[in-house]
């Protein structure tokens, strides 16, 4: 099955290795710890909700996390968090991790170093 597995990760059409979907998730602040400094998360909201508040403490940011937002941000480096809302909301975020590029042996992208 890993044979299988990375010779269709071979042909991922994305330079992000891992796309997440989450569904009315609430995001403690936090650091991807396994992502490196010089990628950046790509992340996408849709849903009808309340107001909500995406917090990058350590850079001094709250950005309105309404439908249609798209942030782009260094998840290793930027702290970030999303608060609980009322209502349906949905997040697709796309991201790398260096243990996929190890697992198919594919150089990892250093494109913005």
């Amino acid at each position: 099955q890993f044979k299988d597995m990375a010779n269709c990760l071979r042909q991922w059409a994305s330079s992000f290795t891992v796309l997440a979907i989450m569904c009315n998730h609430h995001s403690p602040l936090h650091r991807d710890s396994q992502s490196l400094a010089q990628w950046f998360d790509i992340i996408t909201i849709v849903g009808g909700y309340g107001l909500a508040r995406m917090k990058l403490p350590n850079i001094g940011i709250e950005i309105a996390y309404n439908l249609g937002v798209m942030v782009g941000t260094s998840g290793r480096i930027v702290g970030h968090g999303v608060d609980s809302v009322i209502g349906n909301r949905v997040s697709w975020v796309w991201y790398m991790r260096d243990d996929v590029h190890k697992f198919v042996d594919v150089p990892r992208g250093d494109y913005s170093k």
